[in-house]
């Protein structure tokens, strides 16, 4: 059997397409065949730019997927073939004897010195099948769908895990408290859905462009949601639109501009928790945002968050495996049109299309 990979020669380059003989399995292998990929933003500043965590170009990319089992080695037990599944990029850094990553870790793999993530260190899926070694297999973000559940659905796992573990990493910050997403992206497109499900008495959209932020609440709003233009006023707009509160008990910060951490920590009260989820990070490396905060007065007296969540562990794959399962993100259809779907020759018009201000989730469809 063959599989094709799509190689990406450089930063703002081709892809090209070179068949491959696909490898005997090796003990606990198993062989998945790519049936969708979602485009991501990090995919969009890879290609556009590239990222110092890449190392060697030509570069196989592309992180949010799902894909079918093709075979199995004998000792795995876990899979059979015909299983879709959902994949996490951030993965264990194989030891299955680390603190953080192996079978008696933690799960925090972000945390470890040696972690490293689908379509950066190990390859992406821009690839019609993978070989996933045994580590991967027994110790990775890797979680089995029914097939009732849409291939597009399953691809959006990683997104959708990236932020709940955002949303749950303080208990009770959602339900019933008053939500402030900054920027109309997918990200908070999907904290928006996410929002929703669990409860949120009010949630506050907040975008400089427009049209992306209409769209958004045309598609996901509901009555507790309220969009507001960035503008100069728009702290005071935020601030007016959570009374009776004086101020949001959550906000996370979805642009990758310093802008919005600019916004974000002005928005700081009591109780306010900040989940900083969008970095900003380029080809150079990762710029200092500098900001003075009151140790005393505001972290323990205000009882003030501040958190950051890039990536994914097994809790947010776990959390969002959850709520895909049980349908509790009933729009999660809006979240592509139907431009927006793509074949796998089509990688860099997919890329490229997640690039305009009016998508959210591209789909690469690889039947």
């Amino acid at each position: 059997m063959k599989a094709t990979t799509y190689f990406l020669d450089q930063p703002g380059g081709e892809f090209s397409a070179k068949e491959n003989e696909i490898p005997t399995l090796n003990a606990g292998e198993i062989l998945v065949k790519t049936k969708r990929t979602s485009i991501c933003k990090s995919d969009v500043i890879i290609y556009k730019k590239g990222l110092q965590r890449i190392k060697q170009w030509p570069a196989v990319i592309l992180h949010e997927v799902c894909c079918e089992v093709v075979a199995v080695d004998e000792n795995v037990s876990k899979f059979q073939p015909g299983d879709l599944l959902g994949i996490g990029c951030d993965l264990p850094c194989g030891d299955k004897d680390c603190i953080y990553c192996g079978e008696n870790g933690t799960g925090d793999w972000t945390s470890c010195p040696n972690t490293h993530a689908t379509g950066h260190e190990f390859p992406g899926f821009a690839r019609t099948h993978a070989v996933l070694p045994d580590w991967f297999v027994q110790l990775g973000p890797i979680k089995k769908f029914p097939e009732r559940i849409p291939k597009n659905y399953i691809s959006q796992l990683e997104p959708l895990a990236c932020c709940l573990e955002g949303m749950t990493r303080v208990n009770n910050c959602i339900t019933d408290r008053v939500v402030v997403l900054i920027g109309a992206g997918s990200q908070s497109t999907y904290a928006l859905q996410v929002a929703q499900a669990m409860k949120a008495r009010k949630i506050i959209l907040v975008n400089r462009g427009e049209e992306r932020l209409q769209r958004v609440l045309d598609d996901f709003g509901d009555e507790t949601t309220v969009g507001l233009l960035w503008d100069n006023d728009i702290e005071e707009k935020i601030f007016k639109e959570c009374r009776p509160f004086n101020e949001p008990h959550f906000i996370m910060m979805n642009v990758p501009h310093e802008a919005g951490y600019e916004l974000a920590t002005k928005l700081m009260g009591y109780n306010t928790v900040l989940d900083a989820h969008a970095g900003v990070k380029g080809p150079e490396g990762k710029p200092a945002i500098m900001r003075n905060v009151d140790l005393n007065n505001d972290i323990h007296y205000k009882l003030q968050c501040y958190q950051a969540t890039h990536g994914s562990s097994m809790h947010g794959i776990n959390l969002a495996y959850e709520m895909l399962l049980n349908d509790q993100l009933p729009n999660l259809h809006k979240m592509t049109r139907p431009d927006e779907i793509f074949k796998q020759n089509q990688i860099k018009e997919a890329i490229l299309r997640g690039d305009d201000k009016d998508s959210l989730k591209v789909i690469i469809d690889w039947d």
